[in-house]
């Protein structure tokens, strides 16, 4: 609001109660953040963009969502009076290959993505680009998906269309966001894709090829994009944390299992 005074955002506020009846009290305490530390927020393209009959040939995407796609402008408005530094935002796969081939691009989802960019870029924050947030083309899925190795080269061939034609502007990117519930919801429940989750193993199958697709696009970006573009590339892990059920040798060593069975994942630079 006009005139209010707003905190900067390396000051953290403490409050504790006091032992005697005294009510709630509150201090200051100065801590700062090192330097270059960087706010932002996230999102994946089905969570929020909706916008689902525009330029995407079918209508099995996410509707409206937060309908991003029609809002993007007052959504980076709304991040820059938060102060974020950088927006890590997800790509519809089918939005920019709606057969999943990179032998077929959308110029309307490219077009969408570019002015995302463009207006994040306006307003001084950094994109940080995922490029698979668990929406696959319908086309590979029924191919079996992540199961199927030919995925990997496919996937690859839709990263390098994302590093052609936004790569001059986004210099952090994400291959992959949580590998290990991509596969262990995909095949493992009954939510998002009945075709292939018929048999446990399709996990194992699904893990090796995405981990395989990480390493394909990272070798790509590091070898022919990286000097070109100055930019850096990873993959976003998630995990669950396991503690002994007791104090035996046996639990602790089922917590350190079930812990490494989660994140225990090659140098995936070097593969």
């Amino acid at each position: 609001m006009p005139g209010e005074k707003t905190m900067p955002k390396n000051v953290l506020l403490f409050c504790y109660l006091a032992i005697t009846q005294n009510p709630v009290s509150c201090t200051t305490k100065i801590r700062r953040f090192p330097e270059g530390f960087m706010f932002g927020a996230s999102s994946g393209a089905y969570q929020v963009e909706g916008g689902y009959a525009e330029g995407v040939d079918d209508g099995s995407t996410g509707d409206v969502a937060a309908d991003s796609y029609h809002q993007y402008q007052r959504d980076v408005e709304l991040m820059k009076e938060l102060g974020l530094d950088f927006y890590r935002f997800s790509v519809s796969w089918t939005r920019i290959l709606p057969r999943g081939f990179a032998d077929s691009i959308n110029q309307a989802g490219i077009s969408y993505y570019n002015n995302l960019i463009d207006e994040l870029v306006r307003n001084n924050i950094k994109p940080f680009l995922t490029i698979y947030h668990w929406d696959m083309p319908w086309n590979l899925q029924v191919l079996g998906g992540w199961t199927n190795p030919f995925v990997v080269q496919l996937f690859t061939d839709y990263a390098k269309v994302l590093f052609d034609k936004f790569g001059d502007r986004v210099k952090y990117w994400v291959t992959v966001n949580d590998p290990r519930k991509a596969c262990s919801d995909e095949f493992n429940a009954d939510i998002k894709a009945p075709e292939a989750n018929n048999t446990g193993i399709a996990v194992y199958l699904c893990a090796k090829n995405i981990l395989l697709a990480h390493a394909q696009a990272y070798h790509l970006y590091d070898e022919k994009y990286r000097k070109l573009q100055n930019g850096t590339i990873g993959i976003a892990i998630n995990q669950n944390w396991y503690e002994p059920a007791s104090d035996t040798i046996d639990d602790y060593q089922a917590a350190a299992d079930a812990r490494q069975f989660e994140v225990s994942i090659p140098n995936l630079c070097n593969i």
